[in-house]
C-alpha cells in the first residue's frame, strides 16, 4: 500500500510530520519502532547491496565508504523518522533537509533516492507481514510508514533542488574565472570584437556588388565565441536567449535586406540604423550578463590574493569527481597562525594585514601549479594538494610548518616577529561528501592547538 507524497502549501512540516503520527494508532507506530528496532540492519544491509550493484550509484559510493560511514547512518536514519512515542518533530524534520544537502553537494541523483525509498517502503511492508491479527491495524501501519517516508523524501528533494541551484551558481561563477581573464576586460574584448564586425559590414556593403554575401555575425569571432564559451558561462540567463535571437534577426533578416536587391524599396540608411540598433541592444545584453556575473572576479581575497572559501566547494567537488574516475588522491592542509589575536592588538591590525600577506606568499612558493591555496577566514589558510599520498601531504605540512617557524614577517620599520602555525591534515578517503573531508581537517587542526600549537597532526 502506498499513499502520494504530501504536499505542504499551508502547513508548516513539523505540523505534518505531528499529523500523520498522531493520526496513526499507538499500536501501529509501537510495532513499527520494533520492526524498524531489530531490522534496521536488514534494511541497510539490502539497500547497500542494491545501490552498490547500480552503475550510476557506483559512482558515488564504494563497499569501504558503505561500511565505515553510511551504513549506521541509514539504520539511525530508519530510528529515527519511526521513533515511538515522538519526541521532537522538527529536529527529525531539519536532518531531512540536511540529507538533501548532503546528497545535492555529492550530486547523487535524485531519483537514485526515490528509488531507495521506495525499496525501503517495500522491506518494511514485507517486514510487517505477520505482526498483527487484524488486517486494518496492518494496513494502518503500512500507510503510516508509506507517509513518513514520502514526507521524508519530500523534504530532502526541496532542500535538493535549493542546495543544487547554490552549487550551480558557485559553479557557474568558478568556470567564469577559471577562464582566466579579468570579467571586465573580457567585456571590452568582445564589444571591440562586435564593432570590428560592424565595421566589416559596412566596408562590405560600401563595396557591394550583386554578388556580395555580407559576413554573418554567427560565423564572427563575436558569434564563435558566444556560441562556444558565452553559452557554458552565462547558462540558464535570459540574456542569452535574447542575444542568441538578435544574432539570428540579424543574420537572417536585417543583413539580407541590406544588400542593394532589397525588394522592399527602403533606403540603405533605414537598414544601417536597423542594424545599429541591433548592436546596441546586443551591447546592452552583454554588459548585464557581465555585470551579473562580475562576482566571479570576487573569486580573489582582496587582502592576500588567494582564492577566497566561496570557490572551494566547487574545487574540491571537482577533485573528488577526478578521484572516483582516475583513482588518485588529494589532501586538505588546514593552517591556523598560532595566537594571531596577539600580533594585531599588540602591532596593530596593519601589520596584521602584512602578517597575513606574506603568510599567502609563503605558502603559494610551497605548492605547485595545480595545487590550490585559499584563504579560509581571518587566520586561516585551506591547502588542496591534488595527486598526492598521504605520506607527501605529511611531509609539506611538516615543511611549511618549519617554514613558519624560521621566517622572520618584517613588520615595517626594521620590525620583524615570529609567527608559528597549527596544521591539520585531512586525505581524500572516498566519502563523496566534501564537507566531511574539511570537517575532518579542522579537526585535525583543533587537536594541534589544542596540543600545544606549532605541530601538524593527521586526521583519523
Amino acid at each position: 500500500m502506498s499513499v502520494a507524497p504530501i504536499s505542504l502549501p499551508d502547513q508548516s512540516a513539523e505540523n505534518e510530520w505531528h499529523d500523520i503520527v498522531h493520526a496513526t494508532p499507538d499500536a501501529c507506530r509501537a510495532t513499527l519502532a520494533k520492526v524498524i528496532e531489530s531490522r534496521s540492519k536488514d534494511f541497510a544491509d539490502r539497500f547497500y547491496s542494491y545501490m552498490l550493484g547500480h552503475p550510476q550509484a557506483k559512482v558515488f559510493l564504494t563497499a569501504d565508504v558503505v561500511h565505515q560511514r553510511l551504513h549506521a547512518s541509514m539504520g539511525r536514519w530508519l530510528k529515527e523518522i519511526f521513533r515511538h512515542p515522538l519526541v521532537d518533530a522538527s529536529s527529525i524534520v531539519a536532518h531531512q533537509r540536511f540529507v538533501g544537502e548532503v546528497h545535492a553537494r555529492i550530486q547523487l541523483p535524485i531519483h537514485l533516492v526515490s528509488r531507495g525509498a521506495r525499496l525501503i517502503k517495500h522491506d518494511v511492508q514485507a517486514a510487517l507481514a505477520g505482526k498483527f491479527d487484524d488486517p486494518h491495524l496492518l494496513a494502518q501501519t503500512v500507510s503510516y510508514a508509506d507517509r513518513l517516508i514520502d514526507l521524508a523524501l519530500e523534504l530532502m528533494s526541496v532542500s535538493y533542488e535549493r542546495s543544487s541551484q547554490r552549487e550551480a551558481r558557485t559553479d557557474e561563477a568558478y568556470r567564469l574565472f577559471s577562464i582566466g581573464h579579468n570579467a571586465g576586460i573580457e567585456r571590452e574584448r568582445q564589444r571591440a570584437v562586435l564593432m570590428e564586425w560592424a565595421h566589416e559590414v559596412m566596408l562590405s556593403l560600401h563595396r557591394a556588388t550583386a554578388s556580395t554575401s555580407l559576413p554573418r555575425l554567427r560565423q564572427s569571432e563575436f558569434g564563435l565565441w558566444f556560441t562556444h564559451k558565452a553559452l557554458a558561462m552565462f547558462e540558464g540567463d535570459a540574456e542569452v536567449g535574447q542575444i542568441l535571437d538578435i544574432i539570428e534577426r540579424i543574420d537572417s533578416t536585417v543583413l539580407p535586406l541590406m544588400l542593394p536587391r532589397d525588394i522592399n524599396n527602403r533606403s540603405t540608411d533605414d537598414r544601417v540604423v536597423e542594424l545599429q540598433y541591433e548592436i546596441d541592444s546586443l551591447k546592452f545584453l552583454l554588459k548585464n550578463l557581465f555585470d551579473r556575473h562580475q562576482e566571479a572576479e570576487n573569486g580573489r581575497d582582496v587582502l592576500t590574493r588567494l582564492f577566497n572559501r566561496s570557490f572551494l566547494p566547487a574545487v574540491i567537488s571537482r577533485e573528488i569527481h577526478v578521484a572516483q574516475t582516475r583513482g588518485t588522491g588529494f589532501s586538505l592542509l588546514l593552517l591556523d597562525l598560532d595566537h594571531f589575536k596577539r600580533v594585531n592588538d599588540g602591532f596593530g591590525h596593519d601589520a596584521g594585514d602584512q602578517v597575513l600577506q606574506q603568510a599567502a606568499t609563503l605558502l603559494m612558493s610551497c605548492v605547485r601549479n595545480g595545487d590550490f591555496v585559499f584563504r579560509y577566514g581571518g587566520e586561516e589558510f585551506l591547502l588542496m594538494l591534488v595527486e598526492v599520498t598521504q605520506d607527501d601531504a605529511m611531509r609539506l605540512a611538516e615543511l611549511i610548518r618549519t617554514k613558519f617557524e624560521t621566517m622572520q614577517f618584517q613588520m615595517g620599520q626594521a620590525r620583524t616577529l615570529n609567527v608559528t602555525a597549527s596544521i591539520g591534515v585531512a586525505t581524500y578517503d572516498g566519502h563523496p561528501d566534501h564537507q566531511y573531508l574539511v570537517k575532518r581537517a579542522d579537526a585535525a587542526m583543533y587537536q594541534a592547538k589544542q596540543s600545544g600549537r606549532n605541530q601538524v597532526v593527521l586526521a583519523v
